[in-house]
């Protein structure tokens, strides 16, 4: 069965890490920890990473009692197969969230499938030399899809969008790429003229 780590959840449910992790540390969702690129990270099932998902659609209309309820009804039914969740006097209609979810995992899937890996695990834009997390850090320093393209004229707007949502997804572990370009560093210091020597 799928396990989905903070950041990948995160990606899922279009919300930043930091609330996702919160809602981990909160509960009723119970993380376990795997292993991922050699360290030990928290990860959740596809039944937590829906919860997630329901709750938020349903806010307004679950205490947080109801919420609790809400899990462990979760955890004693085959969600794939369901149309409604019943606990206590309440009736919840999950076929269109569960649809949803499906999607948006799709989407995390079709992601990893735009990005190939080196010899040394360094992942790839597909197609391309260019190392994702180096595209992600231009765009987390400042720099605009059509800068960033400039700099890399081989690259299509959506595989810099692609590097970015990668990075969001697959956080980099170790030391970061640099926020901008040689190119611009040399601009911004005004080295332009050496382009032209």
């Amino acid at each position: 069965m799928a396990q989905f780590t903070a950041a990948e959840a995160a990606f899922v449910l279009r919300e930043p890490v930091r609330a996702v992790k919160k809602s981990l540390d909160l509960g009723p969702v119970r993380p376990v920890l795997v292993r991922r690129a050699g360290a030990s990270v928290r990860a959740i099932e596809w039944r937590d990473l829906f919860y997630l998902y329901a709750v938020r659609a349903l806010r307004d209309e679950l205490t947080p009692k109801a919420r609790g309820e809400f899990y462990e009804a979760l955890q004693q039914m085959p969600i794939e197969h369901g149309d409604e969740v019943r606990f206590g006097r309440f009736r919840v209609s999950i076929r269109d969230l569960v649809q949803e979810v499906e999607l948006r995992t799709s989407d995390l899937a079709e992601l990893a499938e735009k990005v190939e890996f080196q010899a040394d695990g360094e992942p790839l834009l597909k197609g391309t030399r260019i190392e994702v997390y180096r595209i992600a850090a231009l765009l987390d320093g400042g720099a605009s899809v059509d800068q960033v393209r400039e700099d890399y004229p081989s690259l299509s707007r959506e595989q810099v969008e692609t590097a970015k949502a990668y990075a969001e997804a697959y956080p980099k572990a170790g030391r970061p790429y640099p926020r901008t370009s040689v190119k611009r560093a040399l601009q911004g210091a005004g080295l332009e003229a050496l382009d032209d020597a």
